[in-house]
């Protein structure tokens, strides 16, 4: 599985060529997004003044916010009750790791900058093939937001 970002404004999740999924950012330097899985459409929205909370809307519901904690890294709290983690590993934080609440890896996702279009693509890494393509997009919104933030740059 893999994400391609065409352009600065979308990235698409796609597995053996076939797309499951896309991220389509408002603008350049924006971060407010729409995830579009099976049809479905979700917005991610920037809370707060320092805009380190994200809610993920579906309908007009909150259903998921994310959130930058302040030991470094992303925490998922949907409205089921499950949480998740995005950490950034490696040694100079550049790859990403998602765990549920009991710090059990689900993927890895290994950025791969492109220098000619100056955007990421991305590896989505697993043992086991995720059913939560939500949580994928997620995972890559967030990803982006971490590197976007700690660069200076608006995605």
């Amino acid at each position: 599985m893999k994400v391609q970002c065409t352009d600065k404004k979308t990235c698409e999740l796609l597995d053996e060529g076939k797309r499951l999924g896309r991220i389509i950012y408002e603008g350049f330097f924006s971060f407010k997004a729409e995830l579009f899985v099976d049809q479905e459409r979700y917005v991610v929205t920037p809370k707060g003044f320092f805009n380190t909370t994200m809610s993920v809307d579906f309908r007009g519901r909150e259903i998921a916010t994310m959130t930058m904690s302040w030991k470094g890294y992303v925490v998922f709290s949907l409205q089921d009750g499950r949480e998740y983690r995005l950490k950034p590993t490696g040694p100079f934080y550049n790859k990403f790791v998602l765990e549920d609440r009991d710090e059990r890896k689900l993927l890895s996702l290994d950025p791969d900058f492109q220098w000619s279009k100056f955007n990421y693509n991305f590896n989505v890494l697993y043992e086991e093939a995720p059913e939560d393509l939500l949580l994928v997009l997620m995972a890559v919104y967030a990803a982006i937001f971490f590197m976007s933030g700690n660069s200076g740059e608006g995605y």
